[in-house]
């Protein structure tokens, strides 16, 4: 069966010329180091759309999709690999797909509840968007505890980045490394 994400991935990594596939590389290494998960290239931009697809469950708000700008700038991604994922239709993806990007209850499947609340809580987390990531943690193998705990990591992240608060994001990058090693 096909999965959207991984395709997606792949076509984005196909169509990156050598420069621009050799600085999503090394964006995928960073987001490693600083997440403590193992992730392919494949697998970071595979993430990324979950990200987005979750964030627009109520639709794609200028603040999440400024959030995810954000983000994919801080771990390097480049500016043509960022707008090939902003284009990206995931109107036939569904949880089984998700479920397949991920080991059940694994450091990756955190990761991916983690980023995905991350996205999803720049405009404030609405109760479809709650129901949506309990959804897919859930069908990743996580408890309701660890999705709580990751959701509620992933506001205070969003809360100390717009006040601009680099002591409390270092605490809070402490917090969420030990949930990703539960």
């Amino acid at each position: 069966m096909a999965n959207p994400f991984i395709d997606s991935a792949r076509t984005i990594l196909a169509d990156l010329e050598g420069e621009l596939a050799a600085q999503l590389a090394e964006s995928a290494r960073q987001t490693s180091i600083a997440s403590g998960v193992d992730l392919t290239i494949e697998e970071a931009l595979a993430l990324a759309l979950v990200a987005k697809h979750i964030a627009s469950t109520d639709g794609l708000s200028a603040a999440e999709s400024s959030g995810m700008t954000a983000l994919l700038d801080f771990y390097g991604v480049p500016a043509a690999a960022q707008a090939a994922l902003h284009q990206v239709d995931l109107a036939g993806a569904n949880d089984e797909h998700i479920r397949e990007l991920v080991p059940t209850d694994s450091a990756k499947a955190r990761h991916l509840v983690s980023g995905v609340a991350y996205i999803a809580a720049r405009d404030g987390l609405s109760d479809d968007e709650l129901a949506r990531i309990a959804a897919i943690g859930t069908k990743v193998g996580l408890s309701l505890a660890m999705i709580d705990a990751l959701v509620a990591e992933s506001e205070a992240a969003v809360l100390a980045s717009i006040r601009g608060d680099r002591a409390l994001l270092a605490k809070l990058d402490r917090l969420r490394s030990a949930l990703f090693r539960i």
